[in-house]
């Protein structure tokens, strides 16, 4: 008899990732920071644009921008705790965070095991100030950007930055369950699939645009699902969403980025939960039929 069949351990956690920037806000939280220095947004991402040139990626380019205006003084103290507090100040599009509580009782409607919904948020922004925002204390974990401090207590040096290759080692790390920072270390250490806490198949990933296509083709390629989503009334990202999702087939449906009771955001993530709800209780039902397990009462 096979000494591994009674070593079954059920994949029932829903983990849904969500982008940050216009994924889930209608601007850049940049944008804060902008506003509160009198900094003149659209030269500083031209300026963001000029460092591309000369090789940074976009997210070194970026954040080399924001310290030179630092160290030059146009940008006065801005500490790790002024992003903490200044995150406080973040606007979410209509219907978010509300909607993650909605998601949380899909599955206790219908299925004798109800799997546990887990959200995430992997950013290119800043992860201080999505700390100070009100949809952090539903996160299960949190990726971004983050710094050092200099001897004056400004942000002066990035600890991690999140690019578009970054995010899916992001993912590797919830199909893994190595949530702890120390944790990225093991990433690529081998883990047999049928003792991952959180299949592929078992995400939806929710972004909103280029940067995003690698984790909708890890998702796409793996069973996963994703959203891609679309300021309302912007026709240049519509355009976008309408390329990566009906001419690319990078993404499985495209949505306006409302996430209000009833919205077509709000259906499809619904429905996604659902669906993989069923999967794994369908999934159990068929490990105890063959033995697998004893009984559903260790799942709940």
């Amino acid at each position: 008899m096979d000494k591994n069949r009674n070593t079954f351990l059920p994949q029932t956690e829903i983990a849904v990732i969500f982008d940050f920037d216009i994924t889930l806000t209608p601007k850049y939280m940049q944008s804060i920071i902008f506003d509160k220095f009198s900094i003149n947004e659209s030269n500083f991402w031209a300026e963001t644009e000029q460092l591309k040139l000369q090789g940074y990626d976009n997210e070194h380019a970026y954040i080399k921008n924001l310290i030179n205006y630092i160290r030059s003084g146009k940008i006065g103290e801005l500490s790790k705790e002024d992003l903490i507090e200044m995150g406080s100040e973040l606007e979410f599009h209509k219907g978010f965070p509300e909607i993650l509580d909605n998601l949380k009782t899909i599955p206790k409607q219908d299925n004798q095991i109800n799997p546990e919904v887990s959200f995430y948020v992997i950013s290119a922004g800043f992860e201080d100030m999505i700390m100070g925002s009100k949809v952090y204390p539903k996160l299960k974990r949190l990726w971004g950007c983050t710094f050092d401090e200099n001897e004056n207590g400004n942000i002066d040096f990035p600890k991690e930055t999140i690019s578009s290759t970054t995010k899916t080692q992001k993912l590797f790390l919830i199909n893994k369950g190595l949530l702890q920072n120390e944790d990225s270390l093991r990433v690529n250490d081998f883990m047999p699939y049928e003792t991952r806490p959180v299949p592929f198949k078992n995400m939806i990933y929710v972004g909103d645009g280029p940067t995003d296509v690698p984790c909708f083709s890890l998702l796409m390629q793996n069973g996963g699902q994703s959203v891609a989503v679309y300021e309302p009334k912007d026709k240049k990202a519509f355009d976008e969403c309408y390329r990566l999702v009906v001419e690319s087939k990078r993404a499985d449906v495209m949505c306006p980025a409302d996430y209000s009771d009833g919205s077509q955001l709000h259906l499809a993530l619904s429905k996604m939960v659902e669906k993989i709800s069923n999967n794994i209780n369908s999934d159990l039902e068929q490990a105890k039929s063959k033995g697998l397990i004893k009984s559903p009462e260790h799942l709940n």
